[in-house]
């Protein structure tokens, strides 16, 4: 695996002595895009961030790490970054967040989360990727009967945000 669980010191020092491949951070001029780059790249991992800044600001991508501002529903885009940077994992953070905004407008919501991440993983399978890393969010789960909510409680989204964000979940799974 190229992004493994850190969670102990044998996978650590493992993920430490692998070929370190580049990694597309979408999102990555957002604000967790944003901290995931500066810790892939304080790793040693090179990046490559694509952003439609709609969220995010350029200044929060460091000087050294390119920055391609774009859609990620653009496949023409996405296909030149994953070939022309030899990309060989995504961190995929891109998206509409506010839950509010996703009631007003469920349309932009699944064409911006679910449709363009369709695109981005489509791509990627295309050019071979064979890691992605998708954000996603706990809207997932509408509601919760508890809470803490376990990864494996029922989903049910209650707001255009969760279920477009369900959508792209279930299409990973497979």
């Amino acid at each position: 695996h190229c992004l493994r669980n850190w969670s102990s010191p044998q996978a650590f020092a493992s993920a430490r002595s692998m070929t370190k491949v580049p990694v597309l951070v979408t999102g990555g001029a957002g604000y967790i895009g944003s901290h995931a780059v500066l810790a892939l790249r304080d790793a040693g991992w090179p990046v490559v961030v694509i952003d439609d800044l709609s969220n995010g600001t350029r200044e929060v991508v460091p000087d050294d790490v390119p920055l391609v501002e774009g859609s990620i529903a653009d496949r023409a885009l996405v296909d030149e970054v994953l070939t022309g940077h030899a990309i060989g994992a995504i961190m995929h953070f891109a998206g509409s967040i506010v839950v509010p905004e996703s009631v007003e407008q469920p349309l932009k919501y699944y064409a911006n989360n679910t449709l363009a991440s369709h695109a981005l993983v489509s791509s990627a399978v295309a050019a071979g990727v064979k890691h992605i890393l998708f954000s996603s969010t706990a809207a997932v789960y509408g509601a919760p009967e508890r809470v803490p909510v376990e990864e494996d409680d029922p989903k049910l989204p209650i707001n255009p945000y969760g279920a477009s964000k369900w959508m792209v979940e279930r299409v990973l799974a497979d």
